[in-house]
């Protein structure tokens, strides 16, 4: 009896409680912590030629240029093809599009026997340092100046995505799947068809973000 009575009841219990929540707090710490690096955006700065980026940027003008260079290539390749140049210019506008050189990803199907492709030209790129300070990372941009196109006066990626006004030397910040090297282009799209893609993640983008800025509700409901 003696033994019993000299246990502090109250630390045992504090004790024990704490050994049953442990396990809870650090899954929930675990949940926190993964959702946070999920969400983490990249900041990446958008120019329209490799000019205004070595302006802003005195002591990198060499990154900027060799950035420049890579997303031109990268455009080449991944922007929307078409399978003339009417199509083109009407959904990007007059003087906006280019052939594709034989040798930009497109398939010998696609390669049409004595025609060629048509492409959008790239109107600016953006530019970021990658993470763990490995050099920078770059993606092509691209701009409509047809008055219908979902994608006039905008920054848009080769997937239809859209970084706001096409306007150089903006900062903002992407998640990191937006440097993320983009599919090759390898069959041509319909006259209108890239314009229903900005749309169609314009309206995704708008719907993310309501659902982000509406207040969580309480765990007692």
């Amino acid at each position: 009896m003696k033994r019993t009575q000299n246990i502090n009841l109250e630390t045992f219990r504090k004790s024990w409680r704490s050994s049953r929540m442990t396990p809870v707090a650090l899954a929930i710490s675990a949940v926190f912590m993964l959702s946070a690096c999920e969400q983490s955006d990249d900041t990446v700065a958008l120019y329209k030629n490799a000019d205004d980026c070595s302006k802003a940027n005195p002591s990198t003008s060499a990154q900027c240029t060799t950035a420049f260079n890579a997303a031109k290539k990268e455009a080449e390749k991944t922007a929307p093809k078409y399978a003339n140049r009417a199509d083109c210019v009407a959904e990007f506008g007059e003087a906006q599009c280019t052939q594709v050189p034989a040798q930009a990803g497109m398939s010998a199907e696609s390669q049409q026997s004595g025609g060629s492709m048509w492409m959008p030209l790239m109107a600016g790129f953006m530019m970021g340092r990658m993470m763990g300070g490995g050099g920078y990372a770059q993606q092509p941009l691209f701009t409509s100046q047809s008055a219908g196109s979902p994608a006039n006066g905008k920054f848009v990626d080769a997937s239809g995505k859209s970084y706001g006004p096409a306007t150089t030397g903006r900062s903002i910040n992407v998640p990191p799947s937006a440097m993320a090297p983009k599919p090759a282009t390898t069959s041509t799209v319909t006259r209108g068809g890239f314009g229903e893609s900005v749309a169609k993640q314009t309206s995704m983008q708008r719907s993310s973000a309501a659902t982000t800025r509406m207040p969580a509700r309480s765990m007692g409901g």
